[in-house]
């Protein structure tokens, strides 16, 4: 594994040795990120935005995230043997100052607010918080293998499209295996995109309160 683009392109990822995670090819990834880009910025790059990375395993998405642009991002990996390899990858990497590792179930895990950009003041108690913009969830394909996803999967979603911690214009991306069957739910969250790359599916999704949802401006089903 490596990374694609940026600032670290080409610089290779530690995996772990037995395949327990499934590490999103260079060919799909650059298909993912040409659509945030061009959602959020430009195609290829990323704006200044905190990320929030679910069951990120050594990290592909978050590092090519922060390789991009993006300014922070939170990884959350239950199993602490991949997630020693993430820490051991953002000290490869030198982004130990622009990430947080939480080993923690990615379902449950506190939503804890993201720092403020390093060359703005922290937030006053009246004033908002920062905000995650973006959101990876890309759980094992087990939990989003039926139209109704596993219980902790459903519960998560409803975090996502409530939590304070979430800015409401945020992206979510959601990865899961390509089925022939009915799509897995992701209500309450609200779809704007979907793409198939080989057996996966990438959908991007926006929260309910989405100011473009709201006023009927997005491109949504």
């Amino acid at each position: 594994m490596r990374i694609i683009a940026g600032r670290f392109k080409g610089r290779p990822i530690l995996a772990p040795p037995s395949e327990r995670t499934r590490p999103i090819l260079d060919r799909a990834k650059t298909v993912l990120f040409d659509l945030l880009g061009a959602r959020l910025a430009e195609p290829g790059r990323l704006p200044p935005i905190a990320v929030l990375d679910l069951f990120a395993g050594t990290g592909t998405l978050g590092l090519e995230a922060l390789s991009r642009g993006a300014r922070y991002c939170r990884f959350v990996e239950q199993h602490h043997a991949t997630a020693r390899l993430l820490i051991a990858n953002l000290e490869r990497l030198g982004l130990i100052s622009e990430a947080d590792v939480i080993k923690a179930d990615a379902t449950t895990a506190p939503l804890a607010t993201p720092p403020s950009p390093p060359d703005e003041p922290q937030p006053s108690p009246a004033g908002p918080p920062p905000f995650y913009e973006l959101i990876f969830v890309d759980p094992p394909y087990r939990m989003l293998a039926t139209p109704a996803p596993a219980p902790g999967i459903r519960m998560l979603l409803t975090r996502l499209a409530e939590a304070p911690q979430i800015a409401p214009s945020a992206l979510v991306v959601v990865r899961h295996e390509l089925s022939r069957r009915e799509a897995p739910s992701l209500a309450p969250l609200v779809q704007v995109h979907e793409r198939a790359c080989g057996s996966m599916v990438l959908r991007l999704l926006v929260r309910p309160d989405h100011p473009d949802i709201t006023d009927g401006g997005d491109d949504a089903p």
